[in-house]
């Protein structure tokens, strides 16, 4: 597990030891990235919505393949990242769209300096997202001048 910033962090698949290490780590959501049958005997969104809520956890499935970002399921991202005092956890196979897709939410409403320092801290990947995070960027400043 790695945490990103005080109130996130993103692994690989999660277990029931994992789910009790979160839960004392005071993680109140839990987003699942994955797509159902990425791989064989992957559980599902289902069983895995049912385990972590037996944890006393909020569940939120929002499955996405790699580097294929929709502008919703961004949108989503960031609406999950956007509620108060929770801290999410975020997973995939292995972190890398969980960590893309918190980069991409949060070029939205955080510097580019901000996102890539808190990345490489945490030792997380984003190059493949970049282009897309510089979109963002450059929308805002267009956004900004034209308000």
């Amino acid at each position: 597990m790695k945490k990103v910033s005080h109130n996130f962090s993103i692994s690989g698949p999660i277990d029931d030891a994992s789910l009790e290490a979160l839960k004392t780590q005071g993680v109140t959501k839990i987003v699942n990235v994955r797509p159902d049958n990425e791989e064989p005997g992957q559980e599902s969104a289902e069983q895995m919505a049912i385990k972590v809520r037996a944890h006393g956890i909020e569940y939120v499935h929002i499955p996405v393949k790699a580097n294929c970002y929709s502008e919703q399921d961004i949108a989503e991202f960031f609406k999950q990242l956007a509620t108060g005092d929770d801290k999410v956890h975020a997973f995939c196979r292995t972190g890398n769209r969980a960590i893309h897709l918190w980069a991409l939410a949060n070029s939205h409403s955080e510097t580019l300096k901000y996102i890539e320092k808190q990345c490489e801290k945490s030792e997380c990947n984003i190059s493949s997202v970049k282009d897309l995070m510089q979109g963002i960027e450059r929308e805002k400043v267009w956004l900004g001048a034209n308000i």
